[in-house]
Parts: C-alpha cells; sequence; structure tokens
C-alpha cells in the first residue's frame, strides 16, 4: 500500500496551532525523549497511560508530527459543539460499560473507524487503562488496543504492517502552572509473534499482545505496583536524589540533563524499592521506620530536609540574600505591574483547578482550560479600556507587555519567597546550630543506610545498566 502523508483537517490544524500556543505557554518544559521512534510511513497505534485527563491527549498530540485520531469515551461528544470539533479533528468515541451499558454495542462503529483509519496509514492514539488515575503505576489494561491491531491485520490477511509504539507520560507536577512533562518513546513492539498466536487463537493473542503492551508501558514510567509504597518512594527521592545525581546543575543545559535524572532516579528508586518489597519486605519496613522518625524529627524542629543539604555559611547566605534583594528592587515596580494586571484572571484559574481537588487528573486540565479563557477575557477587556481612554497605539503596547510582566511577576514572587527561606534558615542556624548539627548527623546515618541498600540491590542486580541508572 502506497504511503501519503497525513490529512489533517483545517479544524485539526487550527486546535493543533492553538492547543500547541497555549501549552507552550502553560508548561514550563515538554521534553521529548526517543521521538525517532515514531514511524513515518506505515499506520500506527499510540498506546500510552494515562495519569491526567484530556491533558494526557493534547501533550501527546502536540509533541507527535502526525496527525493522531485518538479513541475518546462518548460522554464528551454529548455537547454538540463540542461533539462537532471532536469529530472534526478525528476523534473516535468509545462507550464505556461504567458509563453506559446499553450503548455497548455501538463499539462495533468505533472498530470499524479504527480499521478503516488504519487502512489510510494513519495514526490511532489509545489510552488502554480506559481511566485516567494520578497513581504512579499502569493500571490493568483493556484489550481493545490489541483486539484493533489484531482484528485489522486479520482482514489483511496479517500483512497491513501495523505499527504498535507504546509512550509513557510523566508529569513532575499534577496541579502546578509552568510545571514540566516528560514524553517518553519507547521501541515499536515487535508484533510478529502475536500474530502468530492470533492466526492458531484469537483469545490468546489478545491476551498476550495486551500483556505485552502493560510491560513496555511499565518500562517507561515510574512504576509503583503497591499505592502504599508511593509517597514513600517519593520520600526516598526527596532526599536520596542529590546523592544519586551524576552532574550539578549550573548550565541550562546541565539543568535539562537534571530534570530527566531526576525522573530516571525516581524510576530506578520505585524499581529498587518493588524488589526490596519483593524479596525483603523486612528492610522496607526498617527503612520506613527511620524515614518516619526522621521526618518527625524535622518537623518537631521546624526544620526541612532541603536545609541539612545547605553547605554555605551564614556569610554566603546572607551575602546571596543582600544580592538578591538587591536585584528584587530594581525589578519592584515592573512586578508590580504584573500583579495588579494578571492578579486577577490568576485567581480565577486558580479557583478552576481547586474546584478538582477530589479529582486530581483534571487539575491541570481545569487550570489550562479556565486560566486559558480568564486571561484572554481579561487581557482584552483591559486593553479595550486602554483603546479606549488613550488610542490603538497605546493599547497595542499595553496588551504585549501584559504576558511579559505577568511572567516576571510570578518568576519575582517565587525568588522572593525563595530568599524568605533563606533568611529563616540562616536566623534557625545562628540560635539553634547544635539542634542543626545533630540533624545533619542524623541525616548522613540515613544516607548511609541508603548507601547500604543501594549496594546490596546493585549486587543482586549484577547489571551495568542498573548500576549506570543510579
Amino acid at each position: 500500500m502506497h504511503w501519503q502523508a497525513d490529512r489533517k483537517p483545517v479544524m485539526y490544524r487550527v486546535m493543533y496551532a492553538l492547543i500547541k500556543f497555549a501549552l507552550t505557554i502553560f508548561f514550563q518544559k515538554i521534553d521529548i525523549r526517543h521521538s525517532y521512534n515514531m514511524p513515518a510511513g506505515k499506520p500506527v497505534v499510540l498506546v500510552a497511560n494515562h495519569p491526567n485527563s484530556i491533558m494526557d491527549a493534547l501533550v501527546l498530540g502536540v509533541v507527535t508530527n502526525r496527525k493522531v485520531n485518538y479513541i475518546a469515551h462518548a460522554g464528551l461528544f454529548r455537547n454538540r459543539i463540542f461533539g462537532w470539533i471532536l469529530r472534526s479533528c478525528g476523534v473516535i468515541p468509545v462507550y464505556r460499560r461504567q458509563d453506559d451499558p446499553d450503548k455497548m454495542e455501538q463499539n462495533v462503529k468505533m472498530f470499524e473507524a479504527c480499521t478503516e483509519a488504519l487502512e489510510r496509514n494513519e495514526v490511532i492514539g489509545i489510552f488502554p487503562e480506559g481511566i485516567s488515575d494520578i497513581q504512579q503505576k499502569v493500571k490493568q489494561l483493556k484489550t481493545g488496543a490489541a483486539r484493533i491491531i489484531l482484528e485489522t491485520e486479520q482482514k489483511h490477511e496479517y500483512n497491513l504492517g501495523v505499527a504498535l509504539l507504546p509512550v509513557g507520560l510523566h508529569f513532575y507536577s499534577l496541579s502546578h502552572f509552568r510545571s514540566r512533562v516528560l514524553v517518553n518513546f519507547g521501541e515499536p513492539l515487535d508484533l510478529a509473534p502475536y500474530l502468530a498466536t492470533h492466526r492458531k487463537d484469537e483469545h490468546d493473542g489478545v491476551r498476550e499482545l495486551t500483556d505485552a503492551i502493560q510491560k513496555a508501558l511499565e518500562n517507561l514510567i515510574v512504576h509503583i505496583r503497591s499505592e502504599s509504597l508511593e509517597s514513600f518512594v517519593r520520600e526516598i527521592v526527596a532526599i536520596y536524589k542529590d546523592e544519586l545525581k551524576t552532574i550539578e546543575p549550573i548550565s541550562r543545559k546541565d539543568r535539562e540533563k537534571a530534570y530527566r535524572e531526576e525522573f530516571v532516579i525516581s524510576k530506578a528508586v520505585a524499581e529498587c524499592v518493588a524488589f526490596y518489597q519483593n524479596h525483603q519486605p523486612e528492610r522496607v519496613e526498617e527503612l520506613q521506620d527511620k524515614l518516619a522518625l526522621y521526618n518527625r524529627k524535622l518537623n518537631r524542629l521546624n526544620l526541612r530536609d532541603a536545609m541539612l543539604k545547605a553547605s554555605l555559611t551564614q556569610k554566603e547566605i546572607w551575602f546571596g540574600v543582600a544580592k538578591a534583594y538587591t536585584q528584587a528592587a530594581l525589578g519592584f515596580l515592573p512586578a508590580v505591574y504584573g500583579v495588579l494586571n494578571n492578579f486577577l484572571p490568576y485567581r480565577i484559574a486558580e479557583n478552576c483547578g481547586k474546584r478538582f481537588l477530589d479529582e486530581r487528573t483534571k487539575i491541570l486540565s481545569a487550570l489550562l482550560i479556565g486560566g486559558g479563557v480568564a486571561f484572554v477575557l481579561f487581557y482584552f477587556l483591559q486593553s479595550a479600556l486602554v483603546y479606549h481612554l488613550w488610542g490603538i497605539k497605546w493599547a497595542l503596547l499595553y496588551f504585549l507587555s501584559l504576558p511579559a510582566t505577568g511572567f516576571f511577576a510570578l518568576m519575582y514572587v517565587t525568588k522572593i519567597r525563595e530568599q524568605n527561606q533563606k533568611i529563616s534558615f540562616s536566623f534557625y542556624l545562628f540560635t539553634n546550630k547544635h539542634l542543626f548539627n545533630r540533624m545533619k548527623r542524623e541525616r548522613r546515618q540515613l544516607i548511609t543506610f541508603l548507601d547500604g541498600l543501594r549496594e546490596e540491590y546493585l549486587a543482586f542486580q549484577n547489571t551495568s545498566s542498573t548500576t549506570q541508572v543510579i
């Protein structure tokens, strides 16, 4: 079958441009790894984990240079206008049993639409977990992705050449504006064994391919099998990550590498914890007790672990604070200008996010949509007022100043908070040096214990790849 470039309808191009612009502002960085794994000359099924509701599809769509026909639950199509936009962009509705069990038979049309898209050498996007979940694990997958691939191949006597590409999505924060997200493209799965199995037994072929997709996705994210261990892994990473990093993030290039390292470290720590949980659960309990005791002492003394990592002297701290506040004085007026002009839409966006505190997978989507509408509306109204008072020239200059000074104000406030924390830390160090030194000794003991666990783990694994990771 001759390959042609993906046909992108006008609505898809418009939505792609708008979403890419919005995400460029919303996220500090969308980090893309191994995008070269995306095949360019064949039909593709993208399968990804689903930690963040609609945001997952938006992020994956803008980092993929091909048009993606997503499969989305039918509830999104209930609004006629929104449903029309989705269909115009190639989104295919699927009916989930938990939403409307009486309409499950309509999924036959979904399978037909997917087959037709693959026959046109297009890309299908599926989140095979079926539902988004903030827990850092891949839930048990539905069989739909495997069925679409194998049944489409069966229709073409297993010669269509569909590529199956797993993608891992990792959000560094599920609730903060200007956070970061990692899109980790895996290698296309070799489908030959599953096609052969499907020829003999369709049920076995679907089951085996679904299991292979599950394992591939688990390898691309920070996968923590037990929900009870998720906060435990985060605590270890927070305390131990600097001991494991191989670089000191000083340049921008190094900072980019440091973020990737933090993901790799989190993934390695999760694998290490899973290993001990399976083979020596008493070691996990011992470390949990040590961490709990350490954190209780920190809370009692009103300290944070980050303070104990610091190696600066009083003189260095105060010199840094003085320098920062001198710079802050110079930036005070533009920061005030930015706060005054962006405060209301920022608070509206923040309140939109707070509405979904019980559904944390939707917080980022609410911040993006609510904030986008609020900022556009306020910027338009404010600029219209300036136009009415002083004319088009000042209105245009004012409009252009709003986003730049808004970002500056956000950075400014963050910097001031950091300096206030340094001042508090300096006073603590001056008045409670003996307590501070005692906690530093306890932290070193904890690090020594973690070093021992790491060495044991590496000895058990006895592989060079694990050594490089942690």
